[in-house]
């Protein structure tokens, strides 16, 4: 029975090694487990917290789009408004120079008409004789005389 008992206690030894190398082995799977879990929500929050930000910046972008927008649509309606604008004055101008292109013309017919080029003839005379009566007339002693009717 000696043997019997020998084998049987080799037997519970053996299986205590198996038992503690798989006690070993769940031990550091175990770690690797904790420290695997550890990473991830690490990792997990570094995300969440990336995407937090992200969130918080798309908000951002986003309202800078509506405001850009906004002074998209402003600057547009100033444009339309702007582009009237200028062409009433274009068309005012228009006016304007046909009135004056007219208006030279008118001067130009007037100016080639006989009755004018005489009036300007006759101004041109009359300047010429005031400027000698007056030259006659700053230098001439003043005599009294009397009326010819009396």
């Amino acid at each position: 029975m000696t043997e019997l008992a020998d084998e049987r206690d080799q037997l519970i030894a053996d299986l205590l090694e198996e038992a503690h190398g798989l006690r070993m082995k769940l031990e550091d799977f175990s770690l690797y487990t904790e420290a695997k879990v550890a990473e991830f929500v690490s990792t997990r929050n570094a995300l969440a917290n990336e995407r937090d930000s992200a969130t918080h910046r798309l908000g951002l972008a986003d309202h800078d789009l509506e405001v850009l927008r906004r002074r998209q649509e402003q600057m547009q309606r100033d444009l339309v408004e702007t582009q009237t604008r200028l062409q009433l004055v274009e068309a005012r101008v228009v006016r304007l120079v046909k009135q004056r292109d007219a208006a030279r013309e008118r001067v130009k017919a007037l100016e080639s008409s006989r009755p004018f080029r005489l009036a300007a003839r006759l101004r041109k005379i009359l300047r010429r004789g005031d400027r000698k009566s007056t030259r006659l007339n700053s230098s001439h002693v003043s005599e009294s005389r009397m009326p010819s009717s009396a």
